[in-house]
């Protein structure tokens, strides 16, 4: 199958995806007219549908790259896998060969959520060596001072009344369904879930449907989508205006959080919890010293995350905290949001692993392209 990849801005070391029919699901390589080969893959979804994605190295704004397309097969411990595991209720996600996330969904958590998140840092050896480096998570899960605070997830702490945030043993519950689709592949891997909201009486307030896709990258960054869909049931669902939302939320390891040395930045120069509260920009970041050894410089690494153009009231305001919280909160800025029975509210994030304090020259970049991400086209 013969396919065109067109980019609307510039791209480097990015995974293009299209649709395609007619193809059977597995690895592929996507040959070049200049004879190079880039790593593919076809993934069939429940719905019919069958994903295709290309690893393109470089592309300038507005080139076209047209490849074709050849199974093989894929190469060992360098794609995404993810392993489910209904017995535990949860996933876990590798990245060539190493544990990116953990996705906890089972019916004992109040709610979903990602912990641990991961960074790329691992160097094997003897444990006692420190040049040994095992991998290290940015982020924290139920803190003493917050232990709702869950590593990245959702919640809000006023639907129609009821809390979905604290947890206490009196609130409401985001409960798993069932997961439509859930895939894992050499260029990208991940998930579909249906879940509801679910009060302390029994009732169902929203419909909520989960997407979750990671793509393989090549050098120190790691980068991974995650999508939101709350649609009201049989009344209005109305998400009040409260701090106590995570919508969505990270709360970053506490060695990197400001009040030991790290710090948050937004795009346009913003930099410090303090200033970055309330401000509305494209994507925030949180970097800080997660890695110390005896003798050398501490090590750097950060976590961002992108609010998507499609996003309500974009660009967002943020939720930015010395002691570790960052994320959107649209309601709580913008105003209470009031669903309509059937009516949805769509929420699209990217997030960004990576080494070192915050590039706002690469972090505009990965903003770009993920707005305006390079197409696929079938040409025959």
């Amino acid at each position: 199958m013969k396919l065109r990849i067109t980019a609307a801005q510039a791209v480097t070391n990015s995974v293009a995806m299209g649709e395609v029919e007619m193809l059977p699901e597995g690895a592929y390589q996507a040959a070049t007219d200049d004879g190079r080969s880039l790593p593919a893959q076809v993934t069939s979804l429940s719905d019919g549908r069958s994903l295709v994605g290309v690893l393109v190295p470089e592309l300038r704004a507005s080139q076209s790259l047209d490849v074709t397309l050849r199974e093989t097969d894929a190469a060992a411990g360098k794609g995404i896998d993810l392993d489910d595991q209904p017995e535990n209720g949860r996933i876990v996600v590798n990245y060539s060969g190493f544990m990116q996330t953990i996705y906890h969904y089972g019916s004992q958590n109040f709610k979903p959520r990602f912990y641990p998140i991961t960074v790329p840092c691992a160097k094997m050896g003897p444990m006692e060596d420190f040049g040994t480096q095992y991998p290290k998570g940015i982020t924290d899960d139920s803190p003493p001072d917050h232990i709702w605070h869950h590593s990245l997830w959702y919640a809000c702490g006023d639907v129609n009344g009821v809390d979905f945030y604290l947890e206490n043993g009196g609130e409401g519950r985001t409960v798993h369904q069932r997961f439509r689709d859930v895939f894992s592949g050499p260029v990208f891997g991940g998930f579909r879930q249906e879940l509801a909201w679910i009060t302390p009486d029994g009732k169902r307030l929203i419909n909520d449907e989960r997407r979750f896709m990671m793509y393989r990258r090549k050098g120190m960054e790691r980068v991974f989508d995650i999508e939101a869909a709350f649609t009201a049931t049989d009344q209005p669902a109305t998400f009040g205006q409260t701090n106590e939302n995570a919508l969505p939320l990270i709360r970053v390891n506490d060695s990197i959080d400001e009040w030991d040395g790290g710090q948050i930045t937004l795009e346009g120069g913003i930099v410090g919890g303090k200033d970055a509260q309330t401000k509305r920009a494209k994507w925030a970041d949180y970097s800080g010293p997660l890695i110390r050894k005896p003798g050398k410089d501490a090590e750097w690494w950060g976590i961002a995350m992108l609010d998507h153009p499609h996003n309500r009231n974009h660009p967002n305001a943020w939720f930015a905290r010395s002691y570790g919280p960052l994320g959107t909160n649209l309601p709580f800025f913008d105003g209470p949001l009031t669903l309509q029975p059937g009516e949805t509210w769509h929420l699209r994030h990217r997030i960004v692993v990576h080494d070192g304090a915050a590039d706002a020259g690469k972090l505009e970049s990965h903003w770009q392209t993920y707005a305006e991400p390079p197409q696929i086209e079938v040409l025959g």
